[in-house]
């Protein structure tokens, strides 16, 4: 028969069985434990489980060192891939489909692949024919990697058909990523002859890897260079003589960056310190912007990132609580002390962005811009006189003479242990925030206590004042800079800059330490949003979250970040109890924010250690409950109430009555009881005694920088060196940034979000209590 005549054409490669293999491009190296080094839908289908991206590929042939044409394309994404290949001298084309799953935790992989043969063509043996590829890849560690392949045969007309073949290998990275020993074994049906074959990959550069694989009558030779997003590989294949045979060259196009053999160097990596928010953010049909985490984790890479000279930091808004100034400081001084330059545009600044700025190599600023580096103020509201004029009685009762957020409600003007409290805490920011520029300018703090008693400044009396470099508008800052340089410069902002991070080819669970964030007024349920509170921790959804990322295969520990100024004690408390349980499996390390008091605090001492940076709002150990009486409204609008009880206390919680004097006292002893609770799980966490905590409680606020003198913190630090502490803790590499996941809690984009200190604080503790929402059950607020 004529198509007979095209067989011996089509006829790759010689199977290990006797058999011959079915026409199409072979992979140069058929790696079935790591496919990923060349083309899964060829070598292994599992493999498309651990593909990362979106991926177009195209390949090409040569022969005698002659380039013959692209023959094949295929399209790859994680779990799924498509490939066609053709010949036109043969009339020939092939189509193959792969789909793929995890299994266990992401540390195996299953796959199935389905290739036919173009039925139109009708002028060979092959056409209209097909098989299928089942495949399967374990890795349970970091390090080690099997797979198992069966393709399956083909019956052609006459005696020579395509036999199935089986294919076993493992794959080894004894010295992480940059060297991957691998090793092929594979027979036929009958699993008579076996042929056995071994290979290795090295990358000594960036984006660069070099392969080989030799086996009983050949040997291969080839090479990937990396470029970002794009990516050229080369391999050449021998005869049974070792004489080159053939080549085979892809063309790749990924939608995540990878590694870039020719990455540039002396980069500016601009910042914008519009968004600091604790969780992810995207406004409506808008793109996901990072939560303050992820900022950290990215400005900690640049510090140790050849490719990057500097940054630039554009404050044109608020950069954040002053604890999370303090953070993105101190992340900037590594920047700075690791040879490469920070540079600060600033239009318009108050106490925390001048704190911010002042570590910069300059400081230029807006000719209309101004810096109101003037100290810290508090205000409070006193709503006393208003609930009496109408009508409405404000019964509450507080354990710790400093626990003062009902006041507000009770009070008229502000208590003599309030006014001690705020002052002790704005006194020791203040202390903080001129020892940091002190620290950043070299003026003397003598000095900095004169500028801020004379401030606010204009752009022209800030550069007469010696607090910034220069004035300019914000479109010639990269002119300035390169002038100072005496070169040209290239900026990226920190969104690209992300983008072009190179996505890490990890093998096994990944070992990582995962980060939970808990922020918002604490409360039962899930988190979200609730008006006036702004944005709400639910406790259901903090626990559910420490749960799963305590679950995740090759977790190594939880950092827990915690930004909130308390809320319910009952959710506060099923927080605590979550992280105590968690730390007796794996370590759970807190990483306080802006404010971490009350319930806020409370929960953090569960934990194995506790971090918080020196402006961190911590402690107000105490407790508030009471209830509003609404009868002298309704009396005024001319409405009358009567109840009906069974028994004395019955109606105890009524909204219309305030407590009598047996309700009150019953009020307080449960009031106490949970003082007691509170102080004693403090002590139990903190490892003091009882009295030791009550002496420090109170309710009573603290600095970060005086929370360490007490007792109440273990370290000074951010998420960052929370991080850090956690992987140091578990024994994984710290001389890289370990790997990292993070587990927000729900929000919604439009919430509200309430200063950290201050008033505001008092506000959010006393309103944010679904009891308070409903009005019918008493108030219990750690």
């Amino acid at each position: 028969m004529k198509v007979f005549n095209f067989i011996p054409v089509l006829f790759i490669l010689v199977s290990m069985a006797g058999a011959i293999s079915a026409p199409g491009p072979n992979e140069v190296f058929n790696w079935v434990a790591y496919p990923e080094a060349g083309n899964p839908e060829l070598v292994n289908p599992a493999g498309f489980s651990f593909i990362n991206s979106l991926r177009l590929r195209i390949g090409m042939t040569a022969s005698d060192s002659t380039f013959e044409g692209f023959d094949r394309i295929s399209i790859a994404l994680p779990g799924a891939g498509f490939s066609g290949w053709w010949d036109d001298d043969v009339s020939m084309r092939k189509f193959t489909f792969s789909s793929s799953m995890n299994v266990f935790g992401n540390t195996a992989s299953i796959g199935v692949g389905y290739t036919w043969f173009d039925p139109t063509e009708r002028n060979n043996s092959f056409s209209g024919k097909d098989f299928y590829t089942l495949g399967m890849i374990v890795r349970p560690l970091e390090w080690f990697s099997f797979g198992l392949v069966r393709r399956g045969g083909i019956d052609l007309p006459g005696d020579i058909d395509v036999e199935a073949s089986y294919r076993a290998g493992f794959a080894a990275r004894p010295f992480g990523e940059d060297l991957t020993i691998v090793t092929n074994l594979e027979t036929g049906t009958e699993f008579e002859d076996y042929s056995f074959s071994a290979g290795v990959e090295v990358r000594p550069l960036e984006g660069l890897a070099i392969r080989a694989d030799a086996g009983e009558n050949y040997l291969s030779l080839g090479l990937e260079a990396g470029f970002g997003q794009a990516a050229l590989s080369y391999g050449a294949i021998t005869d049974d003589n070792y004489s080159y045979s053939s080549s085979r060259g892809d063309i790749t196009f990924s939608s995540a960056p990878g590694q870039n053999l020719l990455a540039p160097s002396g980069i500016f990596v601009r910042l914008e310190t519009d968004h600091f928010d604790e969780l992810r953010q995207r406004a409506f049909l808008g793109p996901v912007l990072p939560c303050f985490t992820e900022t950290a984790l990215i400005l900690d890479r640049i510090a140790s990132d050849n490719t990057i000279a500097g940054v630039i930091v554009d404050i044109e808004g608020s950069a954040g609580s002053l604890a999370q100034a303090e953070e993105i400081r101190n992340l900037l001084q590594r920047i700075k002390g690791s040879g490469k330059k920070v540079y600060f545009y600033l239009e318009i600044g108050d106490n925390g962005e001048y704190y911010l700025a002042s570590c910069g190599n300059r400081i230029w600023m807006h000719p209309r811009g101004s810096i109101s580096f003037i100290g810290l103020a508090s205000t409070g509201f006193f709503l006393r006189d208003f609930l009496d004029d109408i009508g409405i009685y404000p019964d509450f009762q507080h354990i710790g003479e400093y626990k003062s957020a009902s006041e507000m409600l009770t009070r008229s003007d502000m208590s003599d242990a309030h006014r001690r409290a705020t002052t002790a805490l704005l006194e020791s920011l203040q202390r903080e925030l001129i020892a940091g520029v002190a620290n950043g300018t070299g003026l003397e703090p003598a000095q900095l206590h004169l500028i801020m008693n004379a401030g606010p400044y204009t752009a022209a009396r800030a550069v007469t004042a010696g607090m910034v470099s220069g004035i300019c508008y914000k479109d010639e800052i990269e002119e300035r800079i390169e002038d100072e340089l005496g070169r040209e410069i290239s900026v990226i902002s920190m969104e690209n800059y992300a983008a072009s991070i190179p996505v890490e080819d990890e093998w096994g669970p990944g070992s990582h330490i995962a980060v939970v964030v808990a922020t918002g007024f604490i409360n039962r349920g899930g988190s979200g949003s609730a008006f006036p509170l702004g944005r709400v921790m639910g406790s259901e959804s903090i626990c559910s979250a420490l749960r799963e990322a305590a679950s995740q295969p090759g977790v190594q520990a939880i950092v827990l970040r915690i930004d909130s100024p308390g809320g319910d004690a009952l959710a506060s408390d099923d927080m605590y109890h979550a992280v105590d349980n968690i730390r007796r499996e794996i370590p759970v390390i807190v990483s306080m924010g802006g404010t971490a008091a009350s319930g806020g605090y409370a929960m953090a001492c569960g934990a194995d250690r506790i971090f918080a940076d020196r402006m961190t709002v911590t402690g107000s150990i105490g407790i508030i409950s009471g209830k509003f009486s609404f009868g002298g409204l309704l009396d005024s609008l001319g409405i009358n109430t009567e109840e009906v009880t069974t028994g004395p206390m019955a109606s105890m919680y009524s909204p219309f009555r305030p407590y009598t004097d047996r309700e009150r006292g019953r009020s307080f002893d449960l009031l106490e009881d949970g003082y007691n609770l509170f102080v004693e799980t403090v002590a139990r966490g903190r490892e003091m005694t009882f009295e030791e905590v009550d002496s420090i409680g109170k309710g009573r606020v603290w600095s970060g920088a005086d929370a360490l003198e007490i007792g109440l913190i273990d370290e000074y630090g951010g998420v960052i060196d929370a991080v850090y502490y956690a992987a140091g803790l578990t024994g994984m590499n710290i001389d890289e940034a370990p790997e990292i996941r993070i587990y927000p809690t729900p929000s919604f984009p439009g919430s509200i979000a309430l200063p950290g200190f201050g008033v505001s604080e008092y506000l959010v503790e006393f309103l944010g209590s679904d009891q308070i929402l409903y009005l019918m059950q008493p108030v219990s607020i750690d």
